[in-house]
């Protein structure tokens, strides 16, 4: 019985979440009221305030679950063995399909960091940033101090490839067909790679 219970508990909740993701990017945070979200998941106030307190307790709930689906992607992926330049590219394919495979949550997010102020309670955005420049980084200096890649300047090298990527997320983000595939994506990655490869 607990075990139905639970499930329950757990179908809810992510009744409540699917729905106000989606009324967070089609109306905006500021213009969601907790009455559409709870209509939009078939339940009572009373049960959202139950799992998630308030509008801002559920908008945080969903910046949390991203982030700690981002930081078990990354961890994962900077594990990666074998030569820096397949290992960059490793990780900008696996964080470029984090992304295609979190569209809504992180369509959010853009409009939440590069949008109008909407009330929303803060959250380190730049977290994400900041952590993929720090793997790319850590891979680019120990490909050029392991001979693997050419003396360059490591930051110039590193924002090359998180350039690339952050251009190939955000056309996911686009309303129309997207400019850049992940197989264009990594076709760049590899015209950088050939680039800075040593001789």
């Amino acid at each position: 019985m607990t075990g139905k219970v639970g499930q329950v508990d757990a179908a809810v909740r992510e009744r409540l979440l699917t729905a106000a993701l989606e009324l967070f990017n089609t109306k905006g945070y500021a213009s969601t009221s907790v009455r559409e979200i709870v209509a939009a998941a078939g339940v009572t106030k009373p049960v959202l305030y139950y799992y998630f307190g308030s509008k801002e307790g559920i908008y945080l709930e969903l910046m949390k679950g991203c982030h700690a689906t981002f930081e078990e992607v990354v961890s994962r992926l900077a594990t990666f063995q074998g030569k820096s330049s397949e290992r960059v590219i490793q990780f900008c394919e696996g964080i470029f399909d984090g992304v295609v495979a979190n569209l809504p949550v992180v369509r959010l997010i853009y409009a939440i960091y590069y949008g109008p102020p909407q009330g929303a309670p803060h959250f380190d955005f730049d977290q994400y940033f900041e952590r993929m420049v720090e793997i790319v980084g850590a891979i680019v200096e120990e490909g050029t101090a392991k001979g693997e890649l050419r003396q360059a300047d490591v930051k110039v090298v590193t924002w090359a490839f998180i350039g690339t990527l952050n251009t190939a997320m955000e056309e996911q983000l686009c309303h129309k067909e997207p400019r850049i595939s992940r197989e264009t994506m990594v076709r760049i990655l590899n015209l950088i790679v050939q680039g800075i490869a040593a001789a």
